[in-house]
């Protein structure tokens, strides 16, 4: 588990911890699409959560390969057209739902939580 306040370096360490996790652990997936797909994750955390903390969980069970991001913003993703001129992004969701086998989001009380699922051998 990571926990950290929502900056622009977090993204940056948030995906080089998981990378060494998953490589550490022997871990077969594939470290591109995790570190894009942490890189996503993290940065709507930070998007949306400037003033709060966001936590990611990285959990392997068997065949299967889960990543969380949980922040305290209750507003769940959404898709929308992708502008890349005027830096408003929109593109992420599409490319999650791309690199994974599967998304969930979860709101509760306090906030979301993205959850991005892969099947690994």
């Amino acid at each position: 588990m990571f926990t950290t306040n929502s900056t622009r370096a977090s993204i940056t360490q948030a995906r080089r911890q998981v990378t060494e996790h998953l490589t550490a652990s022997g871990v077969p997936a594939d470290l591109e699409a995790v570190q894009l797909v942490v890189s996503e994750l993290v940065t709507n955390a930070v998007r949306h959560t400037p003033d709060g903390s966001w936590t990611l969980n990285v959990t392997v069970d068997g065949d299967q390969l889960t990543i969380d991001v949980c922040d305290s913003d209750m507003t769940p993703p959404h898709r929308r057209a992708g502008d890349l001129e005027d830096g408003r992004g929109g593109l992420g969701l599409p490319l999650i739902e791309s690199l994974c086998d599967n998304t969930e989001t979860t709101i509760t009380a306090t906030g979301k939580t993205v959850t991005a699922l892969w099947k690994i051998a």
